[in-house]
């Protein structure tokens, strides 16, 4: 990864589980950010509860390690290692970290209003 950069250029090749090997848990990370899409990394400590969020665009989220829970609506999805859920956007939702966890998440931008 380029240093002076921050995010992951064009064509760049990274491994998602052991990017910054001295990244903390319960950390963040933006791989790519547009005006269209942004993609994080999130390290995620067992235990974390997040009672409610919901993102401005279509939201893609795969568990790369670990386990967590979403709720959604009245639904409560687990994902481990591979899972992938998809929330539209606006949607609601809340999650907790059953195991220290990584996760993708992908947020997808549009200029309409809804």
């Amino acid at each position: 990864m380029t240093k002076n950069q921050g995010h992951v250029q064009s064509g760049e090749v990274i491994n998602l589980e052991t990017l910054k090997k001295d990244m903390k848990l319960d950390s963040s990370y933006a791989l790519v950010k547009t005006p269209d899409m942004e993609v994080i990394r999130m390290a995620l400590k067992k235990g974390k509860v997040v009672t409610e969020n919901s993102v401005s665009g279509e939201i893609s989220i795969q568990c790369l390690t670990g386990s967590i829970e979403f709720k959604v609506g009245d639904q409560v999805r687990s994902l481990t290692h591979g899972d992938w859920i998809y929330l539209q956007k606006k949607q609601v939702y809340s999650y907790t970290v059953n195991e220290d966890t990584i996760l993708l998440v992908t947020i997808l931008f549009t200029d309409d209003e809804e």
